[in-house]
């Protein structure tokens, strides 16, 4: 069996793909859920909070809670 292999496919099936491009579109994001708004402002579009919460939700160790 080739361990180097089957040690690098383990790696990898612990790794997660976070889409960035949220933070890349923040600005246009914000402007078309403040256009027309009374009130404050949005500060994050709801795509950004998903993110986080995702990211906090996945680097929590396991059965750890909130």
């Amino acid at each position: 069996m080739n361990w180097k292999k089957h040690n690098d496919s383990l790696i990898r099936r612990g790794q997660i793909l976070l889409d960035f491009d949220v933070i890349n579109n923040l600005d246009r994001e914000l402007d078309g859920m403040n256009r027309n708004k009374e009130g404050r402002k949005f500060v994050y579009p709801d795509s950004f909070i998903r993110l986080i919460g995702y990211m906090r939700a996945h680097f929590l160790p396991y059965r750890q809670k909130v």
